[in-house]
């Protein structure tokens, strides 16, 4: 059985090597190298892993997969089995159907696969702090999300994941779920249920909706920081002369006598002498131990405030982008309600 794995994404990286150790995969279809940029965000030029371990790596210059000169190179490739693990993008009905068996993708969201299709749905998990997130491998059709299922599994959320973390508990159960049902033949027999229940969209996000909003309460901050994080472009601040990217917070309470609330949400209260920022929030203080200036050489002060966003312009924002482009893709009520 030949199967190829396509992936542009580091996130998956776990994952490929474990279903690989159990069912030896023949290649992987990646991106073509480039200059890393945040338009793919996670984007990994994959021919050096492919090289470690022993697959035929196969490049292609479209994400799309709209190139010619991508599709007649992957037409002389015999597929049995196509795993998409990490490709952000719709897979092409001539791709789907040159595959003997199938082509198995992963999706799921805090509200299970039907009710959080679209896109970044683990991301949308953690900004709105929830403490589940269901995830199915299925059969990929032309559709968004939207093929039969094969076989479900939840893992939980806390307050200390982070996307990274909650890509590693992904893989885990991912790589569970594709060896055991290649196992038991539920994947060859095309043994799948139609989904079922409401269906709605989550919506793109893309880098410039990282930008903070300090005047929000320091949990709300916090999830979103923890959300946006590597791999991902990194929630922000950004002025007319630099731009601050947070990699990692934690909230840092204080003394409740201590009255913080004449400060402006956004003020850098103290720098410790190992460079952590301890700045104000709606409600308290977080303290920002990971992150980095653009240029690299900006002198942050304390007193400096830094900028806010309105965030719940910013979400009408995104939402008003998905309804323009997919009109017809109901979006979830809980994107809705953070407009409000």
């Amino acid at each position: 059985m030949n199967i190829y794995v396509l992936s542009t994404n580091e996130a998956r990286l776990d994952a490929i090597a474990q279903i690989n150790k159990e069912f030896p995969i023949k290649g992987l279809i990646g991106l073509s190298k480039r200059e890393v940029t945040d338009k793919i965000s996670g984007y990994f030029y994959m021919k050096p892993f492919c090289q470690k371990n022993n697959l035929e790596f196969v490049a292609v210059d479209d994400y799309s997969l709209k190139n010619e000169k991508d599709k007649t190179r992957l037409l002389k490739l015999k597929v049995d089995l196509l795993l998409v693990l990490g490709w952000q993008r719709l897979i092409p009905d001539w791709l789907i159907n040159h595959c003997q068996i199938g082509v198995i993708g992963i999706h799921g969201s805090a509200e299970g696969i039907a009710g959080g299709r679209g896109r970044s749905p683990q991301n949308w998990a953690l900004i709105m702090d929830k403490k589940e997130f269901h995830i199915s491998t299925f059969f990929i059709n032309t559709g968004i999300d939207e093929g039969a299922i094969i076989d479900t599994k939840t893992f939980l959320l806390s307050e200390f994941d982070t996307i990274k973390t909650s890509y590693y508990k992904d893989n885990l159960l991912t790589a569970q779920m594709i060896i055991s049902n290649l196992r038991n033949g539920r994947i060859l027999k095309k043994q799948a249920k139609a989904q079922s229940g409401k269906t709605s969209y989550l919506p793109q996000r893309i880098p410039e909706d990282g930008a903070i909003d300090w005047k929000k309460p320091t949990k709300n901050i916090y999830n979103f920081i923890r959300a946006l994080t590597k791999p991902y472009p990194g929630a922000f601040s950004k002025t007319n002369r630099f731009k601050i990217v947070i990699w990692q917070a934690q909230p840092f309470a204080m003394d409740k006598k201590q009255d913080y609330k004449t400060i402006k949400p956004g003020t850098i209260i103290k720098i410790f002498p190992n460079n952590w920022l301890l700045v104000k929030t709606l409600d308290d203080n977080l303290l920002i131990t990971d992150y980095k200036t653009e240029p690299k050489n900006i002198v942050l002060k304390e007193g400096q405030v830094l900028p806010s966003v309105n965030f719940e312009k910013q979400m009408a924002e995104i939402i008003a982008r998905h309804r323009k482009k997919y009109p017809n893709l109901p979006l979830s009520k809980e994107i809705t309600k953070l407009a409000q």
